[in-house]
């Protein structure tokens, strides 16, 4: 509502009002009067929509401005012997499935071109929800996201503990200039550490905090795998450069898995100063971020 731009389009954005009472009056919407007579209106649906409407007007002087705001109210009129059925109505309207905003984006224009590239470089984007397609070339939206927020964007933290928010408020952070290379590659990586840490078969010993690592090892190894390759960045990650990265990668696990592994525990005797660390402490150290400038020092 606050939004000048987008105050004319709350009606279509905002899911509406819910609302029962014993009786209405209205006069059939004719063409000057809309007023409607209510008895005993109970609202069972919207109520924060109307406390955030209350909120907004109620140090407001001049409303006129907000004129065009219009918002959609469903009213039935349900006699008291009906208390099963405004129950039942209660029940759905407030426990409704939530979209996900994967569907939200699914046709988003850099969706599209993901999954072109992607197939181009023979693996298959599924960017829809209900596209549950597996196997080994097979790439579903979400743990691309997780991947590429972890090891391109640094921020493995987030892309752990926010999933939610993969789709929502870190969308365009993850999908901003990604191109096909760089999310195979990614993925590919996060496919490892994660295979290494169900079913710990290539590091030995095995580190204690592996539990709570496994996008920071991601994120290390990508940060590695670079400098083997004398790539600067990760525009460098090319269509062309794909397939001896992949190599390296498959051929050369051990080798990165330990490298990530060394690193993230001098990071941790660093910021510990070499104290013993209890599994709480890991927890939350690993959720907080603690160790990112440490690793990017």
């Amino acid at each position: 509502m606050l939004d000048e731009k987008q105050r004319q389009n709350f009606y279509f954005l905002n899911n509406g009002i819910t609302a029962i009472c014993k009786s209405f009056s209205y006069n059939a919407l004719q063409k000057d009067d809309y007023i409607v007579r209510v008895q005993d209106l109970q609202i069972i649906n919207g109520g924060q929509t109307c406390r955030t409407i209350y909120e907004t007007l109620k140090d407001i002087d001049d409303r006129g401005e907000y004129e065009s705001v219009c918002i959609l109210i469903r009213l039935y009129a349900i006699d008291d012997q009906n208390h099963d059925f405004v129950q039942k109505i209660t029940h759905a309207t407030n426990s409704q499935n939530p979209v996900d905003l994967r569907d939200l984006h699914s046709n988003d224009e850099v969706q599209q071109d993901l999954e072109i590239g992607i197939k181009d470089l023979g693996y298959i984007y599924r960017r829809l929800r209900e596209d549950t397609g597996s196997g080994s070339t097979s790439i579903q939206s979400t743990i691309l996201a997780e991947a590429v927020l972890a090891i391109w964007r640094k921020k493995p933290h987030q892309a752990k503990f926010l999933r939610r928010e993969h789709f929502g408020k870190l969308y365009n952070e993850i999908f901003n200039n990604l191109t096909p290379a760089q999310a195979i590659l990614a993925v590919l990586i996060f496919r490892m550490v994660e295979n290494e840490r169900k079913r710990p078969e290539l590091l030995n010993p095995v580190p204690e905090f592996l539990p709570y690592a496994a996008h920071y090892i991601a994120m290390v190894i990508g940060e590695e795998l670079l400098v083997q390759h004398n790539l600067k960045d990760i525009k460098a990650i090319t269509h062309t450069k794909l397939p001896d990265l992949q190599a390296s990668l498959q051929h050369q696990a051990p080798f990165y898995l330990e490298k990530a592994v060394t690193r993230i525990q001098q990071a941790l005797n660093q910021l510990y100063t070499n104290n013993a660390i209890s599994l709480q402490q890991l927890s939350a150290t690993f959720r907080r971020g603690d160790l990112l400038s440490i690793l990017e020092s």
